[in-house]
């Protein structure tokens, strides 16, 4: 069925519900042996910081999956009501994202890591892009809905992103070989292919790719090809120390 306006906000998106629930079942199976089976079985201390992000974290996709659902099934009152728990849900993430990225750093210094800030250039540059969006969707939601449920849409991706690296990088019960400059790429790549996803789903339903996800495609994926450069660069390396205190 066509649009009812040119720009589909008067569709009820299922398209965005069916997705959501896609990205839910990505997020949660990306954990089982890096945080769930570790927390059962006591193999590996956690911080509570850790848990409290990782209960935040899957609170965050879980509601985005319900809400998507609540607007499909036209109890868009209720959407507007849990609308404030995901604004709640998403500022908390930031500094907990900060946290447990000083943490990791902490961790890999205790190892003898030789660049142990590398790896934060992923998690700020997630953080930031998760914060941005959500930013961004809270600002549109009233007024510009095509805006808010596709930026909405991309904050949910710089999530699974980091998520499905469990898929790629382990742990495994099997040695694997270390991720080189192009496969740190690969989690976030794989995350993104919603983005075309959403962009042949604007041509079916608004004969044309809608300009923020132009606007998606354009920050996320160039963001995300520069990242494994920055993060191993000398300019990262000089300046992390200075700006990422740890204990």
């Amino acid at each position: 069925m066509p649009p009812s306006s040119s720009d589909g906000s008067a569709v009820r998106p299922v398209f965005f519900a069916r997705t959501a629930w896609i990205m839910l079942v990505m997020v949660l199976s990306a954990f089982p042996l890096s945080y769930f089976s570790p927390l059962v079985t006591g193999s590996r201390p956690f911080h509570l910081t850790h848990h409290i992000h990782a209960a935040l974290y899957f609170a965050w996709i879980g509601l985005y999956a319900w809400q998507t659902h609540l607007v499909v099934t036209g109890r868009t009152g209720r959407h507007r009501e849990l609308g404030l728990a995901g604004i709640a849900i998403s500022a908390l993430l930031l500094p907990l994202g900060v946290d447990t990225t000083l943490l990791a750093i902490q961790r890999r210094i205790e190892a003898g890591h030789a660049h142990p800030f590398d790896y934060a250039w992923y998690n700020l540059g997630d953080l930031a892009s998760f914060t941005i969006l959500m930013t961004a969707s809270i600002t549109a939601v009233t007024r510009h809905l095509p805006w808010h449920r596709r930026l909405t849409y991309g904050a949910a991706i710089s999530l699974v992103g980091p998520a499905i690296s469990r898929w790629y990088f382990g742990p495994w019960f099997v040695k694997v070989p270390e991720p080189g400059l192009f496969t740190e790429m690969a989690p976030n790549l794989t995350a993104q292919i919603f983005l075309i996803v959403l962009a042949i789903y604007d041509r079916r339903t608004l004969g044309r790719v809608h300009p923020a996800t132009w606007w998606l495609i354009g920050t996320m994926v160039p963001l995300t090809v520069i990242s494994p450069f920055v993060a191993y660069s000398e300019w990262w390396r000089s300046l992390a120390p200075l700006v990422l205190k740890v204990n």
